[in-house]
């Protein structure tokens, strides 16, 4: 095939050209391509491939942007220059690609994804096709834009943790909650705590809906969350039934350790008591998160002088003295026991999160 002689000469083909000359080149190879894929053996694309491949970091970027254009609807188009388009740190390069190309695999998905920036999740999450392994990647680094995106892909698949870390957005954004509640795969446990921390709004507009199941799961949820939280929804000024206390010798033994400034003792021990998990405790700790530990101290029961010690314990600061005791007194155990159950899904819960929260 003339183009394995063509190989051997092309590096100093493009060291000696001008880049009008070099596109021209790709141009025209890659018209050559398109006119005989259908036809090309896995082998005969390959030869082209490693052609192509060679072009990539030779030419101008408007080349490489009709290069990805033309390669990403191909059934058979090359892999390895699709995966270096792809992996462009140019979105205008590698859109086309991320978004059409079926070429790409899993892996490689994968890695752009864990690697690059929001624009390109943002069109990895539109594709037609999505497995596990990649919606993993997209929905634990994707912002609220790219979250949307992708809960709205019919064609995503997601993992029960992906569900859930798109759950707990959702609890913060509307769109995204109603986007969830619409589709049929979504855990149930995922949907009942979806329900429980959602907006009245959400809920309203959930009883409201026209797409098929959502309406049915509403009230499952809601039977399953149980008659409590229903006569609390009937009558939103009732006083909410308060959670169980924990017993006093556990409460009295985390003061105690506060108070011996045991911060690893304070933080298992607040975790035990509170449910939350150590790990979501302490990136509260590491983001300086006051509001955060002080919910969690409301949620154990503790009275200010209590929650003051365990805050200085586990964080090492009390922050505006004035400030947190009238945040600590005023914050109802209701609100408390929402932001908790946020931070139990989360895990990393953000400080700006917890104030839209409160």
């Amino acid at each position: 095939m003339a183009l394995h002689a063509l190989i051997a000469e092309l590096p100093a083909v493009l060291s000696q050209g001008t880049p009008a000359t070099r596109s021209e080149i790709l141009r025209r190879l890659t018209e050559l391509f398109l006119s005989q894929a259908g036809s090309f053996e896995d082998d005969h694309v390959a030869v082209f491939d490693q052609v192509l491949e060679l072009m990539v970091d030779a030419v101008e970027r408007h080349a490489l942007i009709r290069l990805g254009l033309q390669l990403a609807p191909l059934g058979n188009a090359p892999i390895r220059t699709l995966s270096r388009l792809g992996l462009s740190d140019d979105i205008a390069v590698a859109g086309p690609v991320l978004e059409r190309s079926s070429r790409l695999s899993d892996a490689v998905l994968a890695d752009i994804a864990g690697s690059k920036s929001q624009a390109h999740l943002a069109a990895i999450a539109v594709r037609t096709v999505l497995s596990v392994v990649v919606t993993d990647v997209v929905v634990e680094r994707g912002d609220l834009d790219v979250t949307r995106k992708i809960t709205a892909n019919g064609g995503a698949s997601f993992s029960e943790t992906g569900f859930r870390t798109i759950a707990s957005r959702a609890h913060l954004d509307e769109a995204l909650a109603l986007l969830v509640a619409g589709r049929g795969d979504v855990p149930a446990e995922v949907f009942r705590d979806l329900v429980r921390n959602a907006t009245d709004e959400v809920r309203r507009r959930l009883a409201r809906s026209d797409q098929p199941g959502v309406r049915t799961r509403l009230n499952q949820a809601m039977t399953a969350i149980g008659s409590q939280f229903l006569h609390a929804r009937r009558k939103p000024d009732a006083a909410a039934a308060p959670p169980a206390s924990p017993a006093p010798d556990k409460l009295k033994g985390l003061c105690e350790k506060a108070r011996s400034g045991q911060r690893g003792a304070v933080v298992e021990d607040l975790a035990t008591i509170t449910e939350v998990p150590v790990i979501a405790i302490k990136n509260l700790i590491k983001q300086g998160s006051v509001d955060g530990i002080l919910i969690l101290c409301k949620v154990a029961g503790l009275a200010w002088p209590d929650a003051k010690i365990v805050l200085i314990g586990a964080t090492g600061a009390t922050g505006k003295s004035r400030t947190t005791f009238e945040t600590y007194t005023s914050m109802t155990s209701e609100t408390a026991q929402r932001v908790v159950r946020f931070i139990r899904l989360r895990r990393s819960a953000t400080p700006a999160e917890i104030q839209r929260l409160m």
